[in-house]
């Protein structure tokens, strides 16, 4: 897709080189960071969290401590968000 749409992209292994609560929050500014929780991760399953309700920051907290729990990949085009690989979303995103 990269190729595709010529579109330049700054890469972060979540794994290796993790977010911080600080810039956790920036990113999510203005959002429910909720939204970005992937309930389908292993983690996510294993830290008992399916069918719990999680404030905002709580979210953010566990993001912090367990990188997994975000949906991937993450792309910001414009200070948009799109969660996971959706090509056509992207598509409109990058050429926007």
């Amino acid at each position: 897709m990269r190729n595709e749409l010529k579109a330049d992209l700054d890469e972060r292994d979540y794994a290796k080189n993790p977010l911080d609560r600080a810039e956790l929050r920036e990113l999510f500014k203005g959002r429910d960071p909720r939204d970005f929780l992937n309930p389908k991760s292993p983690a996510f399953r294993a830290m008992g969290l399916t069918g719990k309700s999680l404030t905002a920051e709580q979210a953010i907290e566990l993001m912090e401590r367990e990188p997994n729990l975000i949906k991937r990949p993450l792309t910001v085009v414009g200070g948009r968000i799109v969660a996971g690989f959706d090509r056509e979303l992207l598509r409109k995103s990058l050429k926007a």
